[in-house]
């Protein structure tokens, strides 16, 4: 059976979505593949973030930004199901154009995008803490469901 491909998007894809893509591919769940992306990338992963992922024995190796539009190219991997963290919403037609399958807006502050290093930390912690919640009480149960329908169902929104 095809693995459930979700994809995590924020705004600067360097803290929030890609702590998210970590948690859900170190579960190590073969039922399911994530991957990140934001629509300002990063140069890199933020140092707090990788903190906060390192604290947690989870591996940061491949772990960059990335734009976007990669995942709406032309042959590109469409993934079942999109999770939106940034606090500013993308747009219906962007997200339907990305989601094969479901969309879930788990709106999270970026900690890329706080300027204070002390509270950069603080919001990395939070937000780390608040994926890892919302990861295992709603979206492992929602990936078991699709799991079940193979066929390609319509768009679902959804919010958490």
């Amino acid at each position: 059976m095809k693995p459930i491909d979700v994809l995590f998007l924020c705004e600067t894809n360097a803290a929030t979505s890609l702590m998210a893509e970590a948690i859900v591919n170190h579960r190590g769940d073969a039922r399911v593949r994530a991957f990140s992306a934001g629509r300002n990338p990063a140069p890199g992963l933020l140092a707090e973030a990788q903190a906060v992922l390192a604290a947690r024995a989870i591996a940061t190796e491949g772990l960059e930004p990335k734009a976007w539009p990669i995942f709406a190219l032309p042959g590109a991997r469409r993934p079942d199901l999109v999770v939106d963290l940034a606090t500013v919403t993308w747009t219906a037609p962007e997200l339907k154009q990305l989601a094969e399958r479901a969309v879930i807006r788990w709106p999270l502050r970026d900690a890329a995008l706080v300027e204070n290093r002390r509270e950069r930390r603080a919001v990395a912690q939070a937000v780390f803490d608040a994926l890892e919640s919302r990861i295992l009480d709603d979206l492992v149960p929602l990936i078991a469901r699709l799991a079940l329908v193979p066929m390609r169902a319509p768009g679902v929104e959804m919010s958490a």
